[in-house]
């Protein structure tokens, strides 16, 4: 990247009144706009466009909740393991066991 890393907020006038808020991330960078409506003044266009800058630098982060029931987490893995010596099988024509293949095999009771 070209530039040092500096924040930068400016405000552009809007047709029909009001502010649009911009940034820069990097000098020797553009100003972008940020999307969204002209604000009233100044000041509310450059907190919107740091409110949009920290937004976009610090995402929130998501966390998956697992189930606390140790009886779905262990169906889960029997399930998961079932799928996966079933795809090993099909393309193996084997199941591998502590790094060895085993051959399986199919008898059709009568």
């Amino acid at each position: 990247m070209t530039g040092d890393f500096l924040p930068e907020f400016k405000i552009v006038p809007a047709k029909g009144g009001g502010y649009l808020g911009s940034y820069r991330l990097f000098d020797g960078k553009p100003f972008k706009l940020i999307p969204g409506e002209a604000k009233g003044t100044a000041s509310q266009a450059l907190n919107a466009a740091k409110d949009y800058v920290r937004a976009k630098l610090n995402p929130p982060i998501r966390a998956e909740q697992a189930d606390s029931d140790p009886d779905i987490i262990g169906d889960w893995y029997t399930q998961r393991a079932a799928r996966q010596a079933e795809q090993q099988e099909a393309a193996l024509g084997a199941i591998i066991v502590k790094g060895k293949a085993v051959r399986v095999e199919r008898r059709r009771r009568a």
